[in-house]
């Protein structure tokens, strides 16, 4: 399976990137039209967490950096999917950039 990462830095502490990452996986309209089968595993207190639809398999993880968090969110794509990978990429890093600026 061909993997996206996609790598974002913001402002917020891990827990708060975490919450505002955890929303827009589990109500975000674009992602459910995409795949209305995803399901979120986002444990209470930890800092990653996992993304499972019928397309694709997501792991995030948010770590500390500086006074903010560093986000990393690695995508597994099904290979009839690979020739769209740039644009997974940019949807997540966008999306990304809106729920966390």
């Amino acid at each position: 399976m061909p993997k996206v990462e996609v790598k974002h830095k913001s402002t917020v502490g891990p827990q708060d990137a975490m919450g505002k990452i955890k929303t827009f996986f589990e109500t975000d309209q674009d992602l459910r039209r995409l795949d209305p089968k995803i399901e979120c595993n986002f444990p209470n207190g930890s800092t990653s967490g996992k993304v499972k639809g019928s397309q694709f398999k997501a792991d995030i993880v948010v770590t500390q950096d500086g006074t903010g968090s560093a986000i990393s969110v690695v995508i597994d794509l099904p290979l009839l999917l690979a020739p769209f990978k740039g644009k997974v990429e940019e949807s997540i890093k966008k999306k990304l950039g809106r729920y966390l600026a």
